[in-house]
């Protein structure tokens, strides 16, 4: 089970192998440590705001020729994987992936679902067997406890039971979207959750404006408070994992998307783009991995001018402060205080923080 006191990210995650900080920092080629991918755009579900209803209207599926060609230039080199989407788990070859995946090398699997798919045996048992985490997005729960709401916590227990019958690793974690709209629902939806038998449980800004070009986080106010009263009412062993500083106003600064040569995104479509919050944007693309995929393909010409143009000032997602933006705000002040130290703004040293899942960042 999933410390209580292991973060599931920071900013700083991205410093966890120092060594390979410190080899980008000096020019070298480096491998990402996580890579996110959708295996699909299909979806179960066709939530309001979401970012990528529209650009699932193709339902893009990967297939197994082109995962295996990607996990095998990346898979003994990056150790950790994420399955987006869309809703992976829908997907007939979703089994053969994650044991591709685990075969080609990756140690470290992540699944992002809705839940639809969790009891189903099959499913399950590609959960079990080779998936490090699932985490589960929770909805429907905003105004009342919905009845796939419930539905989806009884799911999540049935996962439970059988992670516990058989004696997977497996761990699971729920996610909740913040606003301040529906401060008053944490509590009970976060008791909902934990009593469900997730390993912990994680907040994250709700962001707006998707069809704008400059999308951003809905109003926090309030949020950290009644995320408070939640710890207060839960057990005291409960893991509620809020990372703080999604929702600091503090501007994000960088000359370069120092964070996607740590984490890359790879849409439907097989395309690589600039982070998770951009996929499926025009704009946003780094390479068609359709036209080039080989054991080159993230020092291809190409892919570099494009991360070289993308700076703070013109990264038009920053206000939803997801993780490629974060990472190279962190790993911009490490540059600042090499160039300055004098100068060093406060900053989380590699080792204060420890973390789950150090392969997922």
């Amino acid at each position: 089970m999933a410390l209580k006191n292991l973060k599931v990210f920071s900013p700083s995650k991205v410093n966890i192998d120092h060594a390979k900080v410190e080899a980008y920092l000096h020019g070298e080629k480096i491998f990402p440590t996580t890579i996110e991918l959708d295996l699909t755009q299909k979806c179960t579900r066709s939530c309001p705001g979401c970012p990528y209803s529209v650009s699932r209207r193709a339902g893009l599926t990967l297939q197994l020729p082109f995962l295996d060609r990607l996990f095998s230039v990346l898979g003994k080199q990056t150790a950790g994987i994420v399955l987006s989407g869309g809703e992976s788990t829908i997907v007939p070859h979703f089994p053969e992936t994650v044991a591709l995946a685990k075969k080609r090398g990756i140690r470290e699997i992540a699944v992002i679902s809705n839940g639809a798919n969790i009891h189903v045996p099959e499913v399950q048992e590609a959960l079990l067997e080779h998936v490090t985490c699932i985490r589960i997005s929770l909805y429907d729960w905003q105004e009342y406890d919905s009845e796939s709401f419930l539905t989806t916590l009884k799911k999540i227990e049935g996962l439970r039971n059988r992670i516990e019958k058989e004696g997977s690793s497996l761990e699971i974690g729920a996610s909740i979207l913040t606003l301040t709209e529906v401060n008053h629902r944490y509590e009970s939806v976060g008791l909902h959750a934990l009593n469900a038998g997730i390993d912990w449980l994680y907040f994250h800004p709700y962001c707006v404006d998707w069809d704008k070009k400059r999308p951003m986080q809905a109003d926090q106010s309030g949020v950290l408070e009644s995320i408070e009263r939640l710890r207060d009412a839960a057990p005291e062993t409960a893991n509620i994992q809020v990372p703080l500083e999604r929702y600091s106003e503090r501007p994000l600064y960088f000359k370069k998307l120092h964070g996607a040569f740590f984490l890359i995104q790879v849409g439907a479509d097989g395309i690589n783009y600039a982070g998770p919050e951009n996929k499926y944007e025009s704009d946003s693309e780094l390479l068609n991995l359709n036209d080039y995929l080989e054991e080159d393909f993230l020092w291809h010409p190409q892919r570099l001018k494009r991360l070289e143009a993308i700076n703070s000032d013109n990264y038009r997602f920053i206000g939803t402060r997801h993780r490629p933006p974060m990472f190279s705000d962190y790993i911009e002040r490490l540059i600042q205080i090499r160039e300055n130290p004098e100068a060093a703004t406060t900053l989380t040293n590699p080792g204060e923080d420890r973390f789950s899942y150090p392969n997922i960042i």
